[in-house]
């Protein structure tokens, strides 16, 4: 198997995120950066959706601050043994990655970070996978079809898409509870489409 390159540039790039993050969770995010390196020597840091990454033998997780918490994202979590209840999504959710949220340095316990990262390290080491279930193939609702019509260049671009990536778009409207959310949505997405982007192409690596 063929060892997966990382980003030459991820620990000045990891470096240069940590000093924009707010002084309440920065804290939190170079404890875990800590913690997860010294697991295995082997760790390398990495750099994807911009965002700081972990990788050995393949991604093992990564980390990063959002609005109201801390998350650490384990890309296999599906498979990793939760002993101590720490992800917060359902197990029988259909995708693989699980995630863990802090919101004070106290609520990070290092103990739970290792034994998870293990397991991700031995899941790579073993290349062992996540079978996931074939998704279909999801109609566009006719309020974005219509929209797309006005728009010869979203429309062209969307037709070449991926499924998975109209499935990205088509999601984020039909999830939206009400119908003005619905429409910025819907604005955002004909820009965005129009412009070559898929749905979460600002946490692709750049």
């Amino acid at each position: 198997m063929a060892k997966p390159k990382v980003n030459p540039d991820a620990t000045e790039k990891i470096d240069a995120y940590l000093a924009t993050v707010s002084d309440e969770k920065r804290p939190i995010l170079e404890l875990i950066r800590k913690t997860v390196n010294a697991v295995d020597d082997r760790i390398q840091e990495d750099w994807k959706w911009r965002a700081p990454c972990f990788s050995l033998e393949g991604l093992v997780c990564w980390f990063v601050g959002f609005k109201t918490h801390v998350g650490l994202n384990f890309f296999k979590g599906a498979l990793i043994k939760d002993t101590y209840g720490a992800f917060v999504e359902n197990k029988n959710d259909d995708k693989g990655n699980r995630m863990m949220h802090y919101k004070s340095l106290d609520e990070v316990n290092t103990t739970v970070i290792e034994d998870y990262v293990k397991q991700a390290i031995l899941l790579n080491e073993k290349d062992i996978k996540i079978d996931f279930p074939k998704k279909k193939v999801m109609e566009v609702p006719d309020y974005f079809e219509a929209a797309l019509k006005e728009n010869l260049a979203a429309k062209k671009v969307f037709e070449g898409f991926t499924d998975a990536q109209r499935r990205d778009y088509i999601e984020w409207l039909v999830e939206a509870k009400k119908e003005a959310t619905r429409e910025k949505r819907m604005a955002q997405a004909i820009e965005w489409i129009a412009e070559g982007k898929v749905r979460n192409w600002k946490y692709m690596n750049c």
